[in-house]
């Protein structure tokens, strides 16, 4: 009896695992370049994998970022303001499985602190 219930278990797991979408996640990135990656399920509501850029208005490096999403979040914005800044987000939608963008490449520690160092440095000379 517990092998059948074992075999049920494992079936209905393999059933879930393989109805859910698989998305690239990316956490940080720096000059479009996602430093860790990773692979992501979607939950049931997240029906969607998602790719976007975030463009600040001035000097500011943009933010980009990738993961699951919902269908109904999936939408560009224009001229959004915070405080003085406004921005634009850019997102690239899609619905099959590792569809959001190409695997990247992962950077060293020291790459990634220089990066960070530069845009200090760079906003401070403003």
């Amino acid at each position: 009896m517990n092998k059948l219930l074992l075999s049920c278990a494992a079936f209905l797991t393999l059933f879930v695992t393989v109805e859910s979408l698989t998305c690239r996640s990316c956490e940080v990135s720096v000059l479009g370049s996602c430093l860790f990656t990773d692979h992501v399920n979607c939950t049931a509501q997240q029906n969607s994998c998602f790719d976007a850029v975030t463009e600040f208005s001035g000097h500011l490096l943009p933010i980009y970022s990738r993961g699951c999403i919902e269908d109904s979040m999936c939408r560009n914005e224009t001229n959004q303001p915070i405080l003085t800044i406004t921005y634009n987000v850019t997102i690239h939608c899609c619905s099959t499985d590792l569809c959001n963008s190409a695997a990247s490449f992962k950077l060293p520690l020291a790459a990634v602190l220089a990066a960070a160092l530069v845009a200090l440095w760079s906003q401070k000379s403003l």
